[in-house]
């Protein structure tokens, strides 16, 4: 189904350079961000950076978050999750691999933007931001739309065979072929929306891969392939 044309939802590329500040240029990646909010009319002073750790935050953004409205290397908001009702507000998150997930309820004018890793599924992270919707703003899991952007897939996500250990809420999305173990994150992601009344007509997934698309950063393909891996797309999200 996709988002509305009301709810600006974009990822940048490879050709726009890297978003991280981690072992990235400061001038060179401010240069970066800048450039790429301006596509969409987005000025520093309007958004707010996320700075995650693979925890479980969810943190509620509002205007007193104004301060963190930046693009100086190391501020922003810590968290996993970020919410709003506030259209003045864009946020803000860096991925490589890890899905870039962005939750809109038409009814409450309510906007999400998630950091679904690895770890962060294996704590049910997709399932606790529906909660936290639900609790915090009234928000019925039947009407959420839900975009997954650019990430890595399971023909890419690939491990030799015998795995040394796999957390239990992965262990039904593997895929076993040709001496590999094939981890389905983005179905894990899926099956934990759905279970928590997500219809899933309303998820819309990125096509891209960025395990095998030199257009998108990728951790696990730069680690492969034994080059930096600080590199970091971002992706926008903002009520209009």
């Amino acid at each position: 189904m996709g988002l509305p044309e009301n709810i600006l939802c974009e990822t940048s590329s490879v050709t726009e350079g890297t978003m991280s500040f981690k072992g990235g240029d400061i001038e060179n990646v401010t240069e970066n961000r800048l450039r790429f909010l301006k596509k969409f009319g987005i000025e520093s002073a309007a958004y707010i950076p996320i700075l995650c750790n693979h925890g479980e935050t969810i943190t509620v953004i509002d205007t007193a978050h104004a301060s963190l409205k930046t693009v100086e290397p190391k501020k922003g908001v810590l968290a996993e999750v970020v919410a709003t009702q506030e259209k003045s507000i864009a946020l803000f998150l860096l991925t490589a691999d890890c899905q870039p997930m962005s939750f809109f309820d038409p009814v409450t004018q309510t906007i999400a933007l998630a950091h679904i890793s690895r770890v962060t599924l294996t704590k049910k992270l997709p399932q606790k931001t529906v909660l936290f919707l639900r609790n915090t703003f009234g928000v019925d899991p039947l009407n959420l739309l839900i975009q997954i952007g650019p990430c890595i897939k399971k023909e890419s996500y690939a491990f030799p065979l015998p795995l040394s250990s796999i957390d239990p809420v992965l262990k039904t999305h593997i895929e076993e072929k040709n001496g590999y173990a094939h981890i389905d994150l983005l179905g894990t992601s899926i099956e934990q929306l759905t279970a928590s009344g997500v219809r899933n007509e309303h998820i819309s997934i990125s096509p891209i891969d960025t395990g095998n698309s030199a257009e998108y950063f990728s951790y696990f393909r730069m680690k492969k392939g034994g080059v930096p891996d600080t590199a970091r797309m971002a992706t926008v999200l903002m009520m209009q």
